[in-house]
């Protein structure tokens, strides 16, 4: 089984939440605040005005800087992945068809013509998700605010979260294709499977066979 998270993820997230909740806040107000005292009052010590200032912004910049340089080079990741599916002739989404979560590492994309859906996702434990379905390879949706459950017939991956505020979108889109009879020539996750090797080298991370 392989593991999609690393171990030390959740306590990232608990510090990552307390920081945006608090620090973040802190930081926009007090800041630029502290940066305007220390420039133009004449009795802070320089130095160490200069120095609380610098970390205060470097905290406050940099987090969101690196967050934004992987988020780009996953998603450089994904478009290559996504040019191999593309280019087996079963997947020719529209551009508005697609979705890009940039900052959860996912794509999901839908070619109505076809009726066939693609879902990618790069996790924090270096491993990637690639999914094809047909129309009726997902049981099932459900909704919840910006939640999306999308039920699959995988046993090894039996339900994929995704959040985004398009996810009330996302469930009409899924539900009209698998209700439209669409009648295939071709077997999609098949298609998917067959290319799996070939995307995990391209990848340079595991790629788990879905069972």
């Amino acid at each position: 089984m392989v593991d999609r998270f690393p171990k030390w993820w959740l306590i990232y997230v608990v510090a990552r939440g307390l920081f945006l909740r608090f620090g973040v806040i802190t930081l926009i107000i007090f800041t630029p605040l502290f940066t305007y005292f220390v420039f133009e009052s004449p009795y802070t010590v320089k130095v160490d005005g200069y120095l609380i200032v610098f970390v205060c912004w470097f905290l406050l910049i940099v987090p969101f800087l690196v967050n934004y340089v992987i988020a780009k080079s996953r998603k450089a990741q994904i478009m290559q992945v996504l040019d191999v599916i593309k280019s087996t002739g079963y997947f020719k989404p529209n551009r508005d068809s697609e979705a890009w979560l940039f900052w959860k590492n996912t794509y999901i994309g839908f070619d109505y013509h076809q009726g066939t859906i693609v879902y990618i996702r790069i996790y924090p434990g270096k491993v990637m998700d690639v999914l094809g379905f047909d129309a009726y390879g997902i049981v099932r949706t459900e909704v919840e605010g910006s939640q999306l459950r999308i039920f699959t017939k995988y046993a090894s991956l039996p339900m994929i979260p995704v959040e985004t505020g398009a996810a009330s979108t996302i469930s009409n889109h899924i539900f009209a294709m698998n209700n439209k009879g669409y009648n295939y020539t071709f077997d999609f996750q098949n298609v998917i499977k067959s290319k799996r090797g070939e995307l995990q080298h391209l990848a340079g991370m595991p790629i788990p066979e879905l069972i």
